[in-house]
């Protein structure tokens, strides 16, 4: 039967526990801590830039705040998840017209406007229920759907502050976006890497309002397992300038030379699709299955458990395309938990999280045949790979929790050492990973 006791009983008990948390989650904000608001409707996936947002949600809810989140209407189960983990109310806002640079299409500007005003009108809604003393801002795209609530809320005395975990974008529309759109209404931003920082300054914002606060490693322990010498380990979204068209190229150059080798690929093969990537993840599997690749590509799908698929890993590797401008890869930081190499292009902050030849291998550019040679160093020596991973572990320290917590509740101004307690939850099979 498509309807049972058994699930109304369930679905009961789901919505006593989730009343529970709410209450528990609105009585432990300490006396003095920061009640932050965190705007998160354009998150879909729980990728790298997600898990992170939560991670520092996490550790001012550890540290007495209390946390409300809004996401989507429309496809926000991963995200609820998250913040149901760490005991975080949530709602949700509109947040639904994909946003363009194409600002001369009258048509496009007044849906994006309409998009802006009831978005807007959906966080001062929250933000007079929740009465935050802290509106997070986890992206850029956030901040444009929520302008004109952040204009009002700034005016109202309440803090705006912003995660910066992408790129700003290198064209002279993006420099003038964030000095003249963005800037005015925020008031300081995180960046996760020097060289974000450095590129926001770049845009004209001034640097006293920019912090660095390096990503931490995962809070998972690397789980025990038998390594794979010959397996090659993709984490990511499935899009073109993450790289994996380049990767599989790779790896059908190492198969031409006779380099055993197999890859793995753990990243969304289905369900939404952004309209802007439309027909790659086919394509992917269409290459897969030629001769070259044929039984030699794995799709996995979204994972929970990368931390595993990290410690079974011979090598991790990051082809990132120059586009993507990367920042600290969090994938990174838990092949260096899981002492596991990383072969990584060139682009962004990945040179300032491997050394070459010692704790991975920084591709001259990311071409398919530059990344097959890093692949190909550690796939013929075993030592060196050993090698390498043992130096990738001890290079995880450089990312510790200690440092991110410092630094994110000194951005947030909150300076309270005792934590309080935060009931892990079970892992939901609707989360995802990028």
């Amino acid at each position: 039967a498509a309807f049972s006791y058994r699930q109304a009983t369930d679905g009961l008990v789901a919505a006593m526990t989730r009343l529970r948390q709410r209450a528990r989650a609105r009585l432990s904000n300490a006396t003095g801590a920061p009640r932050i608001l965190a705007c998160c409707g354009n998150m879909v996936i729980a990728g790298g830039l997600e898990r992170m947002t939560f991670e520092v949600l996490r550790v001012m809810r550890e540290h007495g705040a209390s946390v409300h989140v809004i996401v989507n209407t429309w496809d926000s189960r991963p995200i609820v998840a998250l913040a149901e983990r760490i005991d975080a109310t949530w709602s949700t806002g509109y947040y639904r017209q994909e946003l363009s640079s194409r600002l001369y299409n009258p048509a496009v500007l007044a849906r994006m406007l309409w998009d802006a005003l009831r978005t807007s009108a959906g966080l001062l809604r929250d933000a007079r229920s929740v009465r935050p003393t802290v509106i997070l801002m986890p992206e850029y795209h956030a901040v444009f759907r929520n302008w004109p609530a952040l204009f009002l809320l700034r005016l109202a005395g309440i803090r705006v502050l912003m995660r910066v975990g992408v790129h700003p974008g290198p064209r002279r529309f993006h420099r003038w976006i964030w000095r003249w759109a963005i800037s005015p209404v925020v008031e300081r931003f995180g960046c996760n890497s020097h060289y974000f920082a450095a590129e926001l300054a770049a845009t004209g914002i001034a640097p006293g309002r920019i912090d660095v606060i390096v990503n931490t490693s995962s809070r998972q322990a690397p789980a025990a397992a038998t390594v794979d010498p010959t397996s090659i380990l993709f984490v990511g979204q499935t899009i073109p300038a993450k790289g994996l068209h380049v990767l599989f190229d790779a790896v059908a150059i190492l198969r031409g030379r006779g380099v055993a080798c197999r890859l793995s690929v753990a990243g969304m093969m289905d369900g939404w699709e952004s309209p802007v990537f439309a027909g790659y993840r086919d394509r992917l599997r269409a290459r897969a299955a030629r001769p070259d690749l044929a039984g030699a590509v794995a799709f996995l799908d979204h994972r929970d458990d990368v931390p595993r698929l990290m410690a079974e890993a011979g090598i991790h590797c990051c082809p990132s395309l120059p586009e993507m401008r990367e920042g600290t890869a969090s994938v990174v930081l838990e092949a260096k938990q899981a002492g596991v190499p990383s072969v990584v292009t060139p682009t962004g902050s990945l040179v300032e999280m491997v050394e070459h030849k010692v704790d991975g291998w920084i591709a001259r550019d990311a071409s398919a045949e530059a990344i097959a040679e890093g692949l190909e160093y550690f796939l013929r020596d075993p030592a060196l790979r050993q090698q390498a991973g043992q130096a990738a572990a001890r290079s995880s320290a450089r990312f510790g929790p200690e440092q991110f917590e410092r630094g994110w509740l000194g951005f947030f101004g909150h300076t309270r050492t005792r934590a309080i307690a935060v009931e892990p939850h079970a892992e939901s099979g609707d989360n995802g990973r990028s």
